[in-house]
């Protein structure tokens, strides 16, 4: 019997689709942001629209700023400069498990002048603001832990900003987003910022996305060095922006392709995207899918058993739980490593993994940095329930096995609300309960 708030699955029928899955979380939220502080409108097209990105137009709106539909394109009015907070008690701005809103949205609010209470989800309260709150303090940040310190919820102010600028130094950090933050802000500062990232980060190219669209709003930020950042203050200006489909979504369609014997072309993501994650279809040809990737497209055809290996997803760690998913039915087994960071996201993803893939049949070692599986003989266990841990992307990645029960399927409003609407055009969905 399926439990309640519950789906069943199962495998696909052989399937050649093209889908366009929703816009970039990542770029959704850095644009709105940006256009937020940007002097004159923005137009933004392809923004996601899921629990994340409605946050950060939430918190927006508490500040002042209102977006608002145009056809089929946001617009944003900026305020040309540093946010503001409202006149009355500070506001309480709530970001749920968003990190994205957390960080970088938090890291401005400490650079202006504003007096606002910066709180979330109990998971989000979990996860390591640390280094990112005591980088803001050394530049001059007026904050105060109302909980545990180095975690949410903190409170902004009264009257913080600007940001000194000058030389910071960054241990290795908990999370890219964290750079990004101090990136983003250090465009308020009243002195250019080096940031000095002494052992590098984690999944740098969301770094190198934050530059880029940075740029787009005429910011003026830079690699200086392998490992060292340049950020100059900036008045951004708004600009009309294309939301590319979110890459880490576009995985799960690619991959189910690739292991059902199918194929799937996700249009207007390609080698040209700012996405890292659209580099996981070179994992998928790894292990033995067909693939072909153009500057604005990526079609992956499944044409045979694919075969486990060894893969650092430390440039794109939230590709881990599709691939962990995949491994179950892999020939061989699967190594994943360099993706640490796991451990502080929605869940422990690799606890979490490591305990459903359990549960499948599979051997499973679970490292500091990552995971090793052995499949199952036979293939994964049918009618499996998997838990969630509130997570979108175990629900996501976990629904790849096929024959399971997924649940508390909701929780993948989080980034793609639609996703079983898609599987169950594939076949897949068999009810619910």
């Amino acid at each position: 019997m399926v439990p309640p708030d519950a789906l069943r699955l199962r495998p696909p029928e052989p399937f050649d689709v093209t889908l366009r899955p929703p816009g970039s979380k990542s770029l959704s939220n850095r644009a709105l942001l940006l256009a937020a502080l940007a002097r004159g409108p923005s137009t933004l097209r392809g923004l996601l629209d899921a629990e994340d990105t409605q946050h950060m137009r939430a918190c927006l709106r508490a500040l002042g700023i209102s977006p608002h539909e145009h056809g089929d394109a946001m617009v944003i009015e900026g305020v040309g400069g540093p946010l503001r907070s409202p006149a009355g008690p500070p506001p309480t701005l709530e970001v749920g498990t968003a990190g994205t809103v957390a960080r970088l949205l938090g890291a401005v609010l400490a650079a202006s002048p504003v007096h606002v209470v910066l709180d979330g989800s109990p998971r989000m309260r979990e996860r390591p603001m640390a280094q990112l709150l005591e980088a803001l303090s050394e530049q001059g940040a007026r904050l105060r832990a109302l909980g545990q310190p180095g975690f949410l919820p903190v409170e902004i102010g009264p009257q913080g900003g600007p940001l000194r600028g000058g030389e910071l130094r960054l241990a290795r950090p908990a999370s890219s987003q964290i750079v990004s933050g101090l990136v983003i802000a250090a465009a308020l500062a009243q002195a250019p910022t080096t940031l000095v990232l002494k052992q590098g980060t984690p999944a740098r190219p969301y770094v190198d996305m934050t530059l880029a669209v940075m740029e787009s709003f005429g910011g003026r930020a830079r690699w200086s060095g392998p490992d060292e950042l340049r950020v100059e203050p900036a008045a951004l200006v708004g600009t009309e922006l294309q939301v590319e489909p979110d890459a880490s979504a576009a995985s799960y369609p690619l991959a189910l392709a690739a292991l059902y014997g199918s194929r799937c072309r996700i249009e207007a993501l390609g080698r040209t995207s700012l996405q890292g994650d659209v580099g996981f279809a070179a994992v998928l040809e790894r292990m033995g899918a067909q693939v072909e990737q153009g500057d604005h497209s990526t079609v992956v055809k499944g044409v045979g058993a694919l075969r486990g290996g060894d893969f650092d997803l430390g440039e794109m760690p939230d590709m881990t739980l599709t691939l962990a998913a995949l491994a179950v039915h892999a020939q061989g087994p699967t190594r994943i490593r360099g993706v640490g960071i796991l451990r502080h996201h929605e869940s422990d993803r690799l606890a979490a993994a490591a305990t459903e893939l359990r549960k499948l049949g599979a051997r499973v070692q679970e490292e500091p940095d990552g995971l090793v599986i052995e499949p199952p003989l036979g293939g994964p266990h049918p009618g499996v329930a998997i838990d969630t841990y509130r997570d979108h992307r175990m629900a996501m990645a976990f629904s790849l096995v096929g024959d399971v029960v997924v649940r508390d399927p909701a929780c993948v409003g989080k980034t793609w609300p639609e996703y079983f609407s898609v599987l169950r055009k594939l076949g897949m969905v068999v009810g619910s309960a």
